[in-house]
């Protein structure tokens, strides 16, 4: 049974995106995701029932640090807020339900840090997959951005390239992991040809999405990674200096003039929808009942609908806002004051991390996943789509991996 959870997880994790596949089971409106979480979950239970684990089991939820705090957080703000859009507060529920039940699947099935590694890099596998199948999707004619973006058939830009980015990222680290090394591939499946082809087709997928924050968000982090193990060979060569500096000014020249420039020349940039929110946002925070316990589980839209007009002094570019743009708001509107100090921890923690661990340039090394994480951190600076089906399990399952001990499995 062990090995069927696994498949599940891993068939989960490659159609991470399954949640857009919908339908009704039993007068319950579905998704494949669930589906599949269920399927796992069911068949993990049947296992820890046949090897006599299941006390163990259950009490191994207290080693998910992350897992125990979101579930806390969340108790806590159903106890003391009062939504006021309880659709939203179910549809929050189902997403924090399904992550928590994955991520603690994933961390008790798969043990070991290889084990790890590989069911990773089958996600970034189905990321590729879904990224090429959006090219098709739109080629084809269908969900064409104006402005000819690489769209998710239901999604925005922003959030494809979100899903794809931590992806690409591993698989970055991973091939310098391996250049270290210089060691022999045991499998193709293993093989740097793979680590390499895998990062060229997210990053030309990333790309075609345009979103600045993916786009920023893993050059900075790649190029931290870069800085703090620049004893790497391949890192410490002039060329590779040259060609990151490169990189560099053409990446912030692009969204000079592609994000910054235009919220000069016009009203309706991006970056002018983010003034907005961000505007709003700084209001709702300033009443001190929503510093201390928050607007309560997915009701920031309701209340920017409810709200904007009146802090901004016109129409806002948009009503329909999921999320305020800004991880430090996201966590003080979730959770209020415990929410801020957690997030805070958290970035402090995984900062801590890649600037004092001696580890990062070992092939197998945990901090891949620490890295990863750093980048949800700053990609959240400006976009927090964190609290829907695919990136909250990305999110807590990378909180979970990156702030691990360097001792653990």
């Amino acid at each position: 049974m062990k090995q069927l959870t696994k498949i599940l997880l891993l068939v989960n994790l490659f159609f991470l995106q399954s949640y857009l596949i919908r339908f009704d089971f039993f007068s319950f409106n579905a998704n494949l995701q669930i589906i599949l979480i269920a399927l796992a979950a069911l068949s993990f239970f049947i296992h820890c029932i046949l090897s006599k684990t299941l006390l163990k089991k259950i009490k191994n939820i207290y080693n998910h640090k992350a897992i125990t705090v979101f579930t806390l957080l969340t108790a806590i703000s159903l106890l003391t807020v009062d939504p006021i859009n309880s659709l939203d507060t179910v549809r929050y529920l189902i997403f924090f339900a399904c992550a928590i039940t994955f991520v603690y699947l994933f961390l008790e099935t798969f043990e070991t840090h290889e084990e790890k590694i590989s069911a990773i890099k089958i996600g970034g596998f189905g990321a590729i997959c879904f990224g090429i199948f959006s090219v098709i999707y739109n080629l084809l004619g269908y969900n064409v951005a104006y402005d000819l973006r690489l769209l998710g058939p239901l999604d925005a830009a922003v959030y494809l390239a979100y899903y794809m980015t931590p992806f690409f990222i591993f698989f970055v680290i991973q091939f310098i992991q391996h250049t270290n090394k210089n060691e022999k591939s045991k499998t193709f499946f293993d093989s740097q040809k793979v680590n390499l082809t895998s990062a060229i087709l997210l990053l030309f997928l990333i790309l075609a999405t345009r979103s600045a924050g993916a786009i920023l968000g893993s050059f900075l982090v790649i190029s931290f990674y870069i800085l703090r193990n620049s004893n790497i060979k391949i890192l410490s060569l002039k060329a590779t200096k040259i060609a990151l500096a490169t990189i560099g000014v053409i990446v912030f020249v692009g969204i000079f003039y592609t994000k910054i420039l235009p919220s000069f020349q016009t009203n309706y940039s991006s970056l002018n929808e983010r003034q907005e929110i961000w505007k709003t946002s700084l209001y709702l925070a300033k009443e001190p009942a929503t510093m201390l316990f928050g607007l309560g589980v997915g009701q920031f839209q309701e209340y920017y609908l409810q709200t904007a007009d009146k802090v901004l002094g016109h129409k806002p570019l948009d009503y329909y806002v999921l999320q305020p743009h800004n991880i430090f708001f996201l966590f003080i509107f979730q959770y209020g004051i415990l929410g801020l100090l957690f997030v805070a921890i958290c970035i402090y923690r995984a900062l801590k991390k890649t600037l004092l661990s001696e580890n990062s340039t070992e092939k197998t090394s945990p901090l891949v996943f620490t890295f990863i994480l750093l980048y949800f951190f700053l990609h959240g600076m400006i976009d927090t789509p964190f609290y829907k089906n695919d990136m909250l399990i990305l999110f807590v399952l990378f909180m979970e991996l990156g702030l691990q001990k360097t001792s653990d499995k």
